[in-house]
């Protein structure tokens, strides 16, 4: 979900807005754009992003929907970690962000029990505080899966996390080291499904999912692994992501974070249409587009998608 982040062909107006946002930043705040006074004019969003190249994508496509529905957008994008952005949208730094039920509502209910998509949306709802409100969630979902390569699906008749329990014994599992102790991880991949990794069994990997943890699957050092469900490396690898039906991940479907001061009946019919026909499936291929020294610029991807679907164009009704 973190994959590296790249940064092309920035103007140099973009690169002095960036100067004066770090030059007036707080000190010793948790905020890295300072703060903001809100702006009574509803119509005017500060768009922001998390620090890795999906976040920019969905951001920008949010960003190209509104534009051409006449609302004056401006961009803070790689802003940081749900530590540093939350607050910028709690004290009107920016107005709006691209955000993932399940981890917002961990964010703010680390002890919650929902997993399920409905589940997850309704508890993330309950904990808001008044400040901040979401919208519709997309079907596009990025979360936690176990993955395994074709060949070892093909070998075991692997379709879900349970099968691939018979096997606990001859399975070496690669994640971040705390996924050993994670509710979801290790133990909750063995109280849902008795899949049981014995402690030498265990190979902790630190790039969340990345290149580095996908070269040790694809070459059999390792047998299963954590990457999330929009990565690019799972059609590039033909990996197999196994159908977890007990939700022991956490749903984690995009949805817009919006100050609620910010709230409007057109804001939230644009976004709202834009979560209808965004997929995992076209996430996966945006990440894919902008992946590599070749890529896309996340703003090419999400210019191509916005056209594609009709969203440069008003929304009618």
């Amino acid at each position: 979900m973190n994959p590296a982040r790249r940064s092309k062909r920035r103007s140099s107006l973009a690169v002095l807005a960036a100067v004066l946002v770090l030059a007036t930043a707080a000190c010793g705040s948790s905020n890295p754009l300072g703060g903001g006074e809100i702006s009574g004019d509803l119509k005017t969003i500060a768009i922001g992003s998390a620090d890795f190249t999906e976040s920019t994508i969905i951001a920008e496509i949010y960003a190209q929907a509104l534009e051409a529905n006449g609302f004056e957008i401006s961009r803070k994008f790689n802003i940081g970690s749900r530590e540093a952005y939350v607050p910028a949208v709690q004290d009107h730094s920016i107005d709006l962000i691209p955000e993932y039920t399940g981890s917002l509502l961990q964010y703010f209910d680390p002890e919650t029990k929902a997993t399920d998509p409905d589940s997850v949306e309704l508890a993330l709802t309950r904990v808001l505080p008044g400040s901040l409100s979401v919208l519709t969630p997309s079907a596009a979902n990025d979360q936690d899966t176990v993955a395994v390569t074709s060949e070892t699906a093909a070998k075991w008749n692997l379709k879900t996390i349970a099968d691939l329990a018979k096997y606990s014994p001859q399975v070496k599992f690669g994640a971040p080291s705390e996924f050993q102790s994670r509710k979801e991880g290790l133990p909750g991949l063995e109280a849902a499904y008795g899949l049981k990794i014995a402690p030498g069994n265990f190979v902790a990997i630190s790039d969340g999912g990345g290149p580095a943890t996908v070269r040790e699957l694809v070459e059999g050092r390792i047998t299963a692994a954590d990457i999330f469900s929009t990565s690019p490396a799972i059609e590039q690898n033909g990996l197999v992501p196994l159908a977890d039906p007990k939700n022991n991940f956490l749903a984690a479907n995009v949805v817009p974070l919006v100050a609620s001061q910010k709230m409007s009946d057109q804001l939230k019919t644009v976004l709202d249409a834009v979560s209808a026909k965004l997929t995992t499936k076209a996430l996966i291929e945006m990440n894919t587009a902008t992946s590599g020294n070749g890529g896309l610029d996340p703003e090419e991807a999400a210019r191509k998608w916005v056209q594609d679907n009709g969203f440069d164009k008003p929304i009618q009704g």
